[in-house]
């Protein structure tokens, strides 16, 4: 009897396996450029999230000719900026102006209300409340120096420590 073949329509078991080690490749090559690629625009958004509080302080001070009360003692910061109710709805905003917009996403959940990075740290900023036109910058860490200026902001950056410091100045 003469047997007759029949075309199978389909993918061998080893042809789907050389696809898939050739995707798995790809990835590999592309996470790297992908994961820098996210790096740039976390950084992006804290410059940009750094220079509107700086404008939203500047802002307050024009508006009423101080400084919000928490801004620190002696132009210091000796804390991470708590959320914008030094800014927004304290008594030091009697007329409750919007001076900073935010999403709920970067607030810490902690109870401290700090507004948070995209690396979750809190951010930090001192104010010239002696109105000498310097401010104490110290990373947060307690180290630093001065800058000349009215008001600064700064995250601590991607790694946590003050050699990656984004700042407004």
């Amino acid at each position: 009897m003469n047997k007759t073949r029949q075309n199978k329509r389909g993918f061998t078991l080893i042809e789907m396996l050389l696809v898939i080690v050739i995707i798995a490749i790809l990835v590999a090559l592309l996470f790297p450029a992908i994961k820098q690629a996210l790096l740039k625009a976390e950084i992006a958004k804290a410059k940009t999230t750094v220079l509107s509080i700086a404008t939203a302080f500047k802002a307050f001070n024009s508006q009423y000719g101080y400084w919000p009360a928490d801004a620190g003692a002696a132009g210091t910061a000796s804390s991470p900026m708590k959320m914008t109710t030094t800014i927004l709805n304290d008594t030091d905003n009697p007329l409750k102006i919007t001076f900073l917009d935010y999403s709920q996403k970067d607030i810490s959940t902690d109870g401290n209300n700090y507004i948070l990075d995209p690396w979750k740290q809190p951010y930090w900023f001192a104010c010239d409340t002696k109105y000498n036109n310097s401010v104490t910058t110290n990373c947060g860490s307690g180290t630093g120096g001065s800058m000349a200026g009215s008001v600064a902001v700064w995250s601590i950056g991607p790694d946590g420590n003050c050699g990656t410091t984004i700042t407004s100045w």
